[in-house]
């Protein structure tokens, strides 16, 4: 109603378009006394300013702790889901922690996502040295390196209390001599070296070039820096039996077990015979290596020296296949990206990124992870058992 017109009443009549105009013979304007007003007051407005009332303190307050509150809330949601595994480098990039996530609702069985540096490609067990690949001397792997001696067991020899290996190497290097001498009785095994410094490996190549010419050293001798003695993975073995003199493991027929049987605990030969060409390195039947396992063993059932598998590796990825360990009938095949992960040993390449690497760890499992010395990392899953 505007100036006490009723726009619904008799004099108006509506129009095709749901409007309504007036009527011809209806005033247009009138006097304040006609539209039912007196002439002191003032004519009623379409608008009426309110006065504004000032601020309530207390909703102010109430508000700014909710923001506050809900600030902080969405941040330790954010970082809870990104934050780094710290523990995972303690130990050579090993775990065995519940890769296990939680999502906004509380719900269990998420894949984790770990936070990889650059420096982190450089160490682990699957880690690639050769002449293209020098060992980069992580401060970690350095610290751990131990005189044999110190954490041997008694089921082999060391030929000095000079030679060291990595804590780590040691020990699963006596979980296998203590396995060989079940089977066999034998404990004629010899540490004959291990650890190289890098001084060490300019005097030994300098040496070796010195006698036997330059050539001989580099069919033999790695290039210093790029040596695998100097990861502490690396040892030269022989045969050492008291009162009778020392024997090549590749020849001794006691040694039989031990060749065929040293992958099961994650050890290879290095520098097979018929693998030269890849290797860079004549047939060396003294060097061994740890890897670890299933990996040593994928290797010989697949017939590949480490330079092989590290790239077989890279045609298996998180989101696309995947390559599946049995244990049982120690084979080896494709998961596919629509297949589901329930026994076996799961094992997926992540390509190294400019800076931090983002890598997923499937729900409910134990796991390692390895970089690879060249371009990205190796990990190595299992379901823990419920």
């Amino acid at each position: 109603m505007i100036l006490g017109v009723d726009f619904m009443n008799d004099n108006w009549k509506g129009n095709s378009n749901g409007g309504f105009y007036p009527q011809q013979d209806v005033k247009r304007t009138y006097t304040p006394e006609e539209a039912g007003h007196e002439r002191r007051r003032r004519p009623v407005s379409r608008y009426r300013r309110r006065r504004r009332r000032p601020p309530n303190p207390g909703v102010i307050l109430i508000t700014l702790i909710f923001a506050v509150v809900f600030g902080v809330c969405i941040y330790l949601l954010v970082s809870g889901r990104n934050k780094p595994d710290q523990d995972l480098l303690s130990s050579g990039l090993e775990t065995t922690e519940n890769a296990q996530g939680e999502n906004a609702a509380g719900k269990e069985n998420l894949e984790q996502i770990l936070t990889l540096s650059e420096e982190d490609i450089h160490t682990g067990e699957l880690i690639l040295v050769n002449y293209a690949y020098p060992y980069t001397f992580p401060a970690e792997a350095e610290a751990e390196i131990t005189p044999v001696t110190t954490l041997k067991n008694d089921k082999y020899y060391v030929r000095d209390n000079t030679s060291k290996l990595r804590s780590s190497t040691i020990e699963k290097f006596n979980i296998l001599t203590e396995a060989y001498f079940a089977a066999t009785g034998f404990s004629s095994m010899q540490v004959n070296s291990g650890y190289r410094s890098y001084q060490e490996q300019v005097d030994l190549y300098a040496d070796y070039a010195a006698t036997n010419g330059e050539e001989y050293a580099k069919a033999y001798v790695a290039n210093p820096g790029y040596s695998e003695h100097h990861t502490g993975l690396a040892m030269d073995l022989n045969v050492y039996v008291p009162g009778e003199g020392t024997y090549y493991v590749e020849s001794y027929e006691p040694c039989a077990w031990f060749r065929e049987n040293c992958e099961d605990y994650g050890f290879i030969l290095r520098y097979p015979e018929e693998k030269v060409y890849i290797t860079g390195i004549n047939y060396e039947s003294w060097h061994y290596r740890y890897v670890g396992t299933p990996h040593a063993r994928i290797m010989e059932e697949r017939d590949l020296c480490l330079e092989e598998y590290i790239d077989f590796l890279k045609s298996y990825t998180y989101e696309g296949t995947r390559l599946l360990y049995n244990q049982e009938a120690g084979t080896s095949a494709p998961l596919g990206p629509e297949e589901t992960f329930d026994n076996g040993i799961l094992i997926y390449y992540v390509e190294a990124e400019k800076g931090d690497t983002q890598c997923k760890i499937p729900a409910g499992c134990t796991y390692t992870v390895s970089g690879n010395n060249v371009d990205g990392f190796i990990i190595t899953a299992q379901k823990k058992a419920s």
